[in-house]
């Protein structure tokens, strides 16, 4: 079973299969990974893992992004900002930066 995330009308995104950069882990559903880093994004819903063997935050290099409606995600995503205060992501390089420092953060590099 592949993971997907959907917003219904907006913007979906698929991952066939999930390995850890890390140590390897592998599945093809969120069993051994958490998704509470997810983000929303202008070029759809990056999909951000945590592994649960080793705690890795990493985002797959094989997620297949795909926009449905790119004026109404793109309003969805500043509402959300507003909203929640959360830092705005333009795409899969701002939430890739994200993960590195959420990792660093993690493995006490940042100080």
């Amino acid at each position: 079973m592949a993971l997907r995330f959907r917003l219904k009308g907006l913007a979906e995104t698929l991952i066939e299969e999930i390995e850890c950069p890390c140590c390897g882990l592998d599945g093809v559903d969120d069993q051994n990974f958490s998704t509470e880093h997810t983000k929303v994004t202008y070029e759809g819903i990056v999909i951000v893992l945590d592994c649960k063997e080793c705690g890795e935050i990493f985002v797959p290099t094989n997620q297949q992004l795909g926009i449905i409606n790119p004026s109404e995600l793109e309003s969805a995503v500043k509402k959300d900002h507003v909203k929640t205060g959360e830092p705005l992501h333009n795409g899969l390089d701002s939430v890739l930066m994200n993960a590195e420092k959420l990792n660093a953060f993690r493995k006490g590099m940042v100080h």
